[in-house]
C-alpha cells in the first residue's frame, strides 16, 4: 500500500501526466495500490485519479479549509478493512462488453463496488465473484440471475452513460483527443 500525497502540480524534471502515470506504472509491481491525496485546489485531479484507479487504490480530495486529519482517520479506517481484493467477475456467459469500471477496486469495508456494462442476448446465468480475503482466494456464485432480452429499470442506462462518458472522459485527458 503506497500513499501518495500532493499538494500542488508536478514541477520535477517530469511534469507530462502521461509520461509520470507510465514512469510509476512501470516502477510498481503488480499487487501495489496506490492511495492518492489531493490537498488544496491546485493539483493535478487527472493524474491522481489515474494513478488510483490503475493501482486499484482511491482518491481523496482534502479542500482549503477541511480538516485533514479527518481525510486521513477516514482514509486508515478504510484500508485497515480489506474485504476482498483482486476482484474479477465472470457473467457466465452472458456476452457483456464497456463494462465499467474497467479495472474493478478492490473493496473495503463500508464501501460498495458498482460494475455498469452492456450486454447482449439476455436469459438466464450465473454470476461469479472471485477475489482473494486476507490472502486466500474466495469465490461468491450468484446463481439463478436473469438477465432480460428488453427494457429494465430506467435509471440504469443513465447510470452506465455516465459510467461510459467518464471513463472516455479520462481517456480524452490522458491520451489527447482524436476522432474517434
Amino acid at each position: 500500500t503506497i500513499t501518495f500525497l500532493a499538494d500542488r502540480l508536478a514541477t520535477g524534471s517530469i511534469t507530462d501526466t502521461s509520461l509520470l502515470l507510465q514512469s510509476v506504472g512501470a516502477a510498481l509491481p503488480d499487487n501495489a495500490r496506490v492511495f492518492a491525496f489531493g490537498v488544496g485546489d491546485d493539483v493535478d485531479t487527472t493524474l491522481l485519479d489515474t494513478l488510483a484507479a490503475e493501482q486499484r487504490g482511491a482518491t481523496t480530495y482534502v479542500r482549503p479549509g477541511q480538516a485533514v486529519d479527518e481525510a486521513v482517520s477516514a482514509f486508515y479506517a478504510k484500508v485497515g478493512s480489506p474485504v476482498l481484493t483482486d476482484i474479477a467477475l465472470d457473467m457466465g456467459g452472458i456476452h457483456t462488453d464497456q463494462v465499467y469500471p474497467v479495472e474493478l477496486p478492490d473493496l473495503f469495508a463500508g464501501t460498495q463496488l458498482v460494475v455498469a456494462g452492456r450486454y447482449r442476448d439476455g436469459g438466464p446465468a450465473t454470476i461469479t465473484r472471485t477475489g482473494n480475503a486476507n490472502g486466500r482466494p474466495q469465490t461468491f456464485t450468484f446463481a439463478d440471475q436473469s438477465f432480460r432480452d428488453e427494457g429494465g429499470e430506467a435509471f440504469i442506462p443513465r447510470l452506465w452513460a455516465t459510467r461510459a462518458i467518464g471513463h472516455l472522459m479520462q481517456q480524452i485527458r490522458l491520451n489527447v483527443e482524436n476522432p474517434e
